[in-house]
């Protein structure tokens, strides 16, 4: 069950729920109804995902281990060290086949009282290193085929297929 989609009143009582109705006298948020197998898997997850894994020196065992902690990535994709894909958003980050994302870019696909949007990373793209690349709170972001993002630079908008852009805000460059 996806609780992102499911309003609390479709998902099945917790103990944490009823408790928090009893104590509070109000519909509890939707994190009181994760089952204990959720509460302690996804601190575990999400040291995996923003810790251990961007160290791994190795790229084929990183790119291995993102994929066991959810995210889908394409065949032959490069993901440099010290990248930060969106832990919360796991499930909401698709990376195409022959994708370069180079040495620390940050990927974010929600923010403070934003929900949580959808990041796709077309075949063949390439994102220069230390980039952040921030999807829009209502539309999402996507980066098209072939598209080139400079280094150093910040995405908020989405790329169409085949152009370069670059800059703090990226904009088209050719």
């Amino acid at each position: 069950m996806n609780n992102l989609s499911s309003s609390p009143k479709e998902c099945e009582e917790t103990l944490i729920s009823w408790l928090y109705r009893k104590i509070y006298h109000k519909e509890p948020p939707y994190y009181c109804y994760y089952s204990l197998a959720i509460i302690i898997g996804k601190p575990i997850r999400k040291w995996f995902s923003a810790v251990l894994i961007p160290t791994i020196p190795f790229n084929n065992l990183r790119v291995w281990c993102y994929r066991r902690c959810g995210y889908k990535i394409g065949k032959n994709t490069f993901i440099g060290m010290r990248c930060y894909l969106d832990d919360m958003c796991y499930d909401f980050i698709e990376i195409g086949d022959n994708v370069t994302i180079s040495y620390g870019v940050y990927f974010a696909c929600h923010g403070r009282g934003q929900g949580h949007v959808k990041m796709v990373i077309k075949d063949g793209a390439y994102i220069g290193m230390r980039t952040s690349v921030v999807a829009h709170q209502k539309l999402g972001l996507i980066i098209g085929e072939k598209a080139i993002i400079g280094a150093n630079s910040l995405v908020i908008k989405s790329v169409p297929d085949g152009e370069i852009h670059a800059g703090v805000p990226a904009k088209r460059i050719k």
